[in-house]
């Protein structure tokens, strides 16, 4: 019996392209969402939401992943919006995504799921129970083929407790419930706890209208700056898949050298103890600034609290606190299925792949979005629904048990290895090439060379972006081509608001670039026959 009625929990990003991916196979989703909107973590609310622990936006937000390598592979964003996107702003993308695709009427707003679980004949048709309540209401169960959880790794916020905590008479709170600094922090000492993304947001912003910000940080952080080489979206400098055939060292030493050429992290106590790629990492444009004028200090990490301060692991101290923000993540939560299925933090967490729990009998069950990437994650998101379906619809396939659960060891050694810490953490564009290899969506090199160079050229040495995967395989999009060649305009359409004097070059330029790539590839492959030969 093959799977046609599929239940989704979460209609944030990770819900929604399971949703529409469920659409293209031809399956019956129904959309599980406990608000009243879709979204998940980018609904902005202007006040704290009291009720829940979950990730939230504050008004000074910046998606760190450019528009082009964050939108989705078959619906690019529009050439008016700028190269980056303010985090209240991407809704309106995600809006006009589910209107696109007409997703909206297979969500059940305000719609608590309480509990996943196998259906009485679960052995023999796979299938699931859903439990849930609408509005507060009647508790009913519902019966689907398959399920894909979408709840994600921003479900729980981390709040950290130090000694003495419980005696400090400022105030304390963790970023999520964090909106904007004026009004918070106006004239008060601050100190923000955390290394990555959100620490360094409150730092800079409070730090506008504050007597001063501390950012503690126990191992330091590594700064990386959106604008990257030559004027472009650094993520679009970085991820190109060229860039994954040079080692891993090499490519460290061109990442560190470019952020020192930006920002002297030993002179401003920011960095890492770690090396990069196995760090804390901080997407921050002024985090150095603020440092340079004195209205962000770095500290080590707390050691405690006293009545109206903290003590660092240095012995240092700040006495004069009147504001805490932990900026410290979340935890990985599930409680709606069992524990064995999506385990209570990523210690014990098991699932092939980051999608599939190993030790269920019939691959009928998917998290989806339970993954942290260097990299947009919205398209990571994406192509694990992608997969899924296609496993699913018995189109693509997964190994026997033995074989996930020595692929699932293996990973998890690798994170622990390299972070000191349970971690599913690793550059996206592998992991995107690999799940599309799996149901037949990479792209073929050697075909495009010989078939269309110009954009094997943009394909493998330009960015790895999203329309990519949309060139061959399972519902191909017509204007993929099209995407990859306009990218450049599209990324700086919005900015080009003044005209200027023409500079010679520039990203544009592909004719000479083209060449360059055909002669390697020709010499390249004369050296492999030559070999054969």
């Amino acid at each position: 019996m093959g799977v046609k009625t599929v239940a989704i929990i979460g209609s944030g990003v990770s819900g929604l392209v399971s949703l529409k991916q469920c659409l293209e196979e031809g399956f019956e989703p129904v959309c599980f969402e406990r608000e009243s909107s879709f979204g998940g973590v980018w609904i902005f609310h202007d006040e704290p939401v009291k009720t829940h622990n979950r990730g939230s936006l504050y008004h000074c937000l910046v998606l760190n992943s450019s528009k082009n390598m964050t939108n989705f592979s078959d619906f690019p964003y529009q050439k008016a919006s700028s190269p980056y996107i303010q985090g209240k702003e991407f809704i309106n993308y995600i809006k006009a995504y589910v209107d696109h695709f007409d997703l909206e009427r297979h969500i059940r707003y305000s719609t608590d799921v309480k509990r996943v679980e196998k259906a009485t004949d679960y052995d023999i048709t796979g299938r699931w129970t859903i439990t849930s309540a609408c509005n507060g209401g009647e508790v009913k169960q519902e019966t689907f083929d398959a399920v894909m959880v979408c709840t994600g790794l921003y479900s729980d916020r981390n709040m950290v407790e130090y000694p003495g905590q419980e005696e400090f008479t400022g105030e304390i709170m963790h970023s999520n419930e964090y909106k904007k600094a004026d009004g918070l922090a106006n004239g008060k000492n601050v100190l923000v706890v955390g290394g990555s993304h959100s620490a360094g947001d409150c730092a800079v912003d409070t730090s506008r209208v504050s007597k001063k910000t501390y950012l503690s940080m126990r191992k330091g952080t590594w700064v990386v700056q959106r604008m990257g080489p030559d004027g472009m979206p650094r993520d679009m400098a970085v991820n190109r898949r060229i860039n994954f055939f040079i080692p891993e060292w090499l490519r460290r030493k061109k990442v560190v050298d470019h952020i020192y050429s930006r920002v002297n992290m030993d002179n401003l106590g920011l960095k890492s103890v770690n090396k990069m790629f196995c760090s804390e990492v901080m997407v921050n444009d002024d985090i150095g600034s603020r440092i340079l004028c004195g209205a962000v200090v770095c500290k080590t990490g707390i050691d405690h609290f006293t009545e109206r301060g903290v003590v660092f692991t240095d012995g240092t101290s700040v006495d004069d606190l009147d504001l805490v923000v932990y900026a410290t993540g979340y935890q990985l939560r599930a409680p709606i299925v069992d524990n064995d299925i999506i385990s209570d933090g990523m210690k014990d967490l098991e699932l092939y792949l980051y999608i599939f729990p190993p030790r269920l009998k019939h691959q009928t069950f998917a998290a989806v979005g339970f993954v942290e990437t260097i990299g947009a994650h919205a398209p990571v998101f994406e192509m694990q629904a992608r997969y899924a379906t296609r496993v699913f619809k018995g189109c693509a396939s997964i190994p026997p048990q033995e074989v996930m659960f020595a692929d699932i060891k293996r990973r998890k050694n690798f994170m622990q290895n390299r972070f000191g810490k349970p971690k599913n953490f690793f550059p996206s564009i592998p992991y995107q090439e690999m799940l599309a290899d799996r149901i037949g969506a990479k792209p073929k090199f050697w075909s495009m060379v010989l078939t269309d160079p110009v954009l094997a050229y943009r394909t493998f040495l330009g960015p790895a972006l999203p329309y990519t995967f949309r060139l061959v395989g399972p519902h191909a999009w017509s204007g993929a081509r099209d995407a990859i060649m306009d990218v450049w305009n599209n990324t700086f359409y919005a900015t080009k608001t003044r005209m200027v004097p023409k500079s010679a070059g520039g990203h544009g330029s592909l004719d000479f670039g083209v060449l360059k790539f055909l002669v390697v590839v020709l010499v390249a492959l004369t050296f492999f026959l030559s070999i054969l030969c």
